[in-house]
């Protein structure tokens, strides 16, 4: 199983007892000792938390396969940040065009305000439409829907 081989090399690569894995993520050191034997395997959580503790990804740590482009969750995180600043230049133009009279009418809400109420939603979409076009979504093979 790919998971023990990976998880015993991150945790002897960084120097790391089974113990102070255990702690780190909080679960014991027979937990960690049984993941390495690969006897047993962590909960999906638990996966999730490992990957995050070691900053790799999902797919490496379980299945040892790189992503697509090695999009890194720093690459994603500016990715966000880039768009959110971009969302709020887009809504500041627009809010202007609606302020000179030019665009939306009194009885509608602005685009500029529909931008800001949701610009959540939007980065996340924006941030799905991204992993889709760079193999983030695909190298998931249909395993989680």
């Amino acid at each position: 199983m790919e998971f023990a081989k990976q998880l015993k090399k991150l945790r002897t690569d960084k120097g790391l007892s089974q113990e102070d894995i255990a702690q780190k993520i909080h679960v014991t050191r027979q937990a960690v000792s049984r993941w390495e034997a690969g006897s047993s395997v962590p909960d999906l959580e638990t996966a999730v938390q490992l990957a995050a503790f070691f900053d790799v990804s999902l797919d490496w740590l379980v299945l040892d396969k790189q992503p697509a482009d090695n999009v890194t969750n720093q690459d994603i995180l500016n990715a966000v940040n880039e768009l959110r600043d971009d969302i709020d230049d887009l809504s500041d133009d627009i809010d202007d065009l609606d302020d000179s009279g030019v665009g939306f009418s009194d009885n509608r809400k602005s685009f500029g305000s529909f931008l800001e109420d949701n610009w959540f939603l939007i980065i996340v979409m924006c941030v799905l439409v991204y992993m889709g076009f760079h193999g983030g979504i695909s190298s998931w093979n249909g395993k989680f829907f």
